[in-house]
C-alpha cells in the first residue's frame, strides 16, 4: 500500500520546522526560569543546612 500520495511530507515537515523555530526561543525562557529556579532551591537547602 503506497501512503506516499496520501500525506503532503513536505509541506508536513516545512510546518513542524516552522512551528519549532516559532515556539523553542519561548520554550528556552520557560526551561531557563525553571533551571534557576532549582538552582535557588539547591542554595537555599544547603544554606539552611550549613546553619543548623
Amino acid at each position: 500500500m503506497n501512503l506516499s500520495g496520501v500525506w503532503d511530507w513536505s509541506f508536513f515537515w516545512d510546518s513542524f520546522g516552522f512551528f519549532i523555530r516559532t515556539v523553542a526561543p519561548f520554550l528556552l525562557i520557560i526551561v531557563a526560569i525553571v533551571a534557576v529556579g532549582m538552582l535557588l532551591l539547591v542554595v537555599i537547602r544547603a544554606v539552611k543546612a550549613s546553619r543548623e
